[in-house]
């Protein structure tokens, strides 16, 4: 069994914060960036796994609003956070009747590239 760690706000068991979180970054490059309506269905999809996955703790989602910079990737037309609890929850959410509608009927069809990245906030 996990003990809390007061102090550290870490379990004893883990080495993890109680209220660790994990989230996903998710990019995507339409093949149609100028196309609203596209950019509008990829934003929609995100906004109903908030609301259709219960695993998906919270979801943000928006286009590209980086100003030019050399340090800032400005070449994605879409960004979205989703977070977990955790990654059995991450697996859930991928594995969901509406993400796999999602993945086939949006995102595939309409994106040029996808490139997903996965942290824990401690």
């Amino acid at each position: 069994m996990m003990t809390p760690n007061t102090t550290t706000g870490s379990t004893e068991d883990s080495g993890k914060p109680a209220n660790a979180k994990l989230h996903q970054i998710g990019l995507v490059w339409l093949k149609n960036a100028g196309d609203a309506e596209t950019r509008q269905k990829v934003i929609d999809a995100v906004h109903d796994f908030r609301r259709l996955i219960p695993e998906v703790k919270s979801a943000a989602v928006g286009p590209n609003a980086s100003p030019e910079s050399p340090y800032l990737d400005t070449s994605y037309d879409i960004c979205f956070v989703l977070t977990f609890e955790d990654d059995a929850s991450r697996e859930q959410y991928n594995e969901h009747p509406v993400h796999q509608k999602a993945a086939k009927e949006v995102f595939l069809p309409l994106a040029e590239k996808l490139q997903f990245y996965i942290f824990e906030s401690r």
